[in-house]
């Protein structure tokens, strides 16, 4: 049994056809979507992509597997608590299987563990297809210099650089993605393992024009600018400046832009899903469809990928397509740390004793999800959501979060756009997922404990590359992704 895994960055679920969503915009999504099982309440357990991927592909929460920051955020307690708790992400248990692994994708770090090819460097445009010419030298040397400078220094100078140059430079769009993954595992032998990490729905978005034309906003329009500085509850690090350098400069230019992102996305993952027709492949392969996490565009007063744990941040579409499996509708609540486990089981891989995801169709009490470092947690359930800041300060201080440090209860059925905050009219509901939320984190600690040691060196030439591909994406302060 081959396995393909498409994760499409900043996807959230409510704009996806076969959740909802009344335009014509993932019409391969959706034709997958009638042959397969579709998770109608699937949750990232974190906001951040890091922390989420990483979830994705060992089964474990945070702060089971260690990662609990995201882009070069990572300190050496960072790396030694990864280190201690020593995952085993899928990719390595499947290469430990016989598996010929694929990641198409440039995260890098633990993210490339148990590849056998992983990367973005051949087939697309990307900074590291730099040839062996005299001039190609001079300026990848320029280039490191440049990386070296404080961040004070280092920021002003990309995002003059990216406004000039673009960014096809560093980044793979989802045309040029689709060619490597298709080149790959054409070469490939069976059985193959193939990760695909879109990023053309994070921001900056910048489709196709006909693509992007093809929608039309309806909200409230307002200026991007409302949503940033002083007084905003948004990251400082999206600073506006990653919309502000294109066209998007109102709500209207964003979401649009963005629904054109997933429309690009959509046509190329119908590109892929054709060729393993073609090649008798699909019906021996597990194919899942899903994202990191989600975005907000004005919801909560936010618009970001990387704030809050309402499910607009959240909630993820999840679409598993398996031969064996007839199609349907799972209307219970599964997690990102279930794919993981259920790739396992289909390819007949022990599944470790620490691993905390269920296999899929199996779904769940509850649902957590955590924010960086522990300092925002969410359990939900299939009616309520409870929401505890635990660091204020911190949170306040970086524009996570404007509240008090009061904890939210969302009626779900009553309030599904978690409007009102209902704790005070029903303590008992509350301490009932207090206690819910206790427990889960006592498990997670208690299973964190029971990682062996691993060498997790991380090279300071991974940390720089990922630095500059993060100011590419418009960060300036580069701790977000």
């Amino acid at each position: 049994m081959n396995v393909v895994v498409v994760v499409v960055d900043a996807l959230r679920a409510s704009d996806v056809g076969c959740y909802g969503r009344d335009a014509d915009i993932t019409p391969n999504v959706d034709a997958l979507a009638e042959e397969s099982m579709v998770f109608e309440h699937c949750f990232a357990a974190s906001n951040k992509t890091d922390v989420s991927m990483s979830s994705l592909m060992s089964g474990k929460y945070p702060r089971e597997h260690g990662i609990t920051h995201h882009g070069t955020r990572h300190n050496e307690g960072n790396l030694q608590r990864l280190e201690e708790r020593s995952p085993k992400f899928l990719p390595e248990l499947l290469q430990d299987a016989g598996y010929e692994t694929i990641g198409v994708d440039w995260m890098g770090r633990w993210h490339e563990w148990g590849y056998d090819d992983y990367g973005v460097e051949s087939g697309g445009r990307n900074v590291q297809d730099t040839g062996d010419t005299l001039a190609e030298k001079a300026f990848n040397h320029a280039k490191d210099a440049v990386l070296e400078l404080p961040d004070p220094l280092l920021t002003p100078i990309m995002k003059q650089y990216y406004r000039r140059m673009g960014y096809d430079d560093f980044r793979v769009d989802c045309e040029g993605l689709t060619d490597i993954a298709i080149d790959r595992i054409d070469d490939a032998d069976d059985p193959f393992f193939t990760l695909l990490h879109y990023w053309d729905v994070h921001p900056p978005y910048l489709p196709p024009e006909e693509h992007q034309e093809q929608f039309e906003y309806d909200g409230e329009d307002e200026h991007l600018s409302k949503y940033f500085g002083d007084g905003a509850k948004g990251p400082l690090s999206a600073a506006f400046q990653a919309y502000a350098r294109g066209e998007q400069t109102h709500m209207s230019d964003a979401k649009e832009a963005y629904d054109g992102a997933i429309s690009w996305v959509d046509e190329q993952l119908g590109r892929l899903l054709d060729y393993l027709r073609e090649e008798g492949l699909k019906e021996e392969t597990l194919v899942v469809v899903t994202a990191d996490h989600g975005h907000n565009f004005g919801e909560h007063d936010i618009f970001s990928d990387n704030v809050g744990l309402y499910d607009t941040s959240i909630q993820v579409p999840l679409i598993v397509s398996h031969p064996e499996h007839d199609p349907h509708r799972i209307d219970g609540i599964v997690q990102l740390t279930d794919v993981a486990p259920t790739i396992m089981d289909y390819a007949g891989v022990p599944i470790p004793d620490d691993v905390r995801g269920n296999v899929l169709p199996e779904t769940r009490e509850y649902a957590f999800a955590e924010s960086i470092e522990h300092r925002m947690q969410m359990i939900r359930t299939d009616r309520w959501k409870l929401i505890v800041p635990r660091d204020v300060d911190y949170l306040q201080s970086r524009r996570w979060y404007d509240g008090d440090g009061t904890p939210e209860l969302y009626d779900l059925e009553a309030d599904p756009g978690e409007t009102t905050n209902v704790a005070a009219e029903n303590p008992e509901v509350r301490e009932r997922l207090e206690g819910m939320l206790t427990d889960e984190l006592d498990r997670q600690e208690e299973n964190a404990r029971s990682g062996s040691s691993r060498d997790v060196d991380i090279e300071d030439d991974d940390m720089d590359d990922i630095k500059s591909r993060l100011n590419a994406l418009g960060y300036a302060d580069d701790g977000n992704v």
